[in-house]
């Protein structure tokens, strides 16, 4: 049985593929925060139709396509959100576990907003990027 090993070129030295080893990145900084949407009159507040309270409006980067809750649980879908840097009102601390193990204080973070179809509701914080803890607790 013959074998072959497949030799690739990489930044100008050889490398067989038996010797290329791959290894996972590690995140060095935390994720930048949420910044607050702001007008020529300053930070822009929104009333919050589920809470009937006002809170500062914040923008946050987000994974395109993540469903909206109507609750923060994995519950009813109330629509999607499909852009990538979208806008949020509140946290909720309290929700169900939402599968973010490794970002202490995150494990059960809900984070409140209106879907593209104009439906309000939560969104799992595991699908946001930016650090939402300058959002205020709903």
């Amino acid at each position: 049985m013959r074998t072959f090993r497949k030799t690739v070129a990489v930044g100008g030295t050889m490398l067989s593929a038996a010797a290329l080893v791959i290894l996972p990145t590690t995140h060095a900084n935390a994720a930048s925060n949420c910044w607050p949407r702001t007008s020529s009159a300053g930070q822009v507040y929104m009333r919050a139709p589920y809470f009937g309270n006002v809170y500062p409006v914040f923008y946050c980067n987000n994974l395109g396509g993540e469903p909206i809750h109507e609750f923060p649980d994995r519950g009813n879908v109330v629509g999607y959100m499909n852009s990538t840097t979208s806008w949020f009102l509140c946290r909720d601390d309290y929700g169900d576990l939402n599968g973010e193990y490794n970002n202490p204080g995150h494990g059960s973070r809900w984070i409140y907003t209106e879907a593209d179809n104009g439906q309000w509701g939560f969104m799992n914080d595991k699908n946001i990027s930016s650090e939402t803890n300058p959002l205020e607790e709903c």
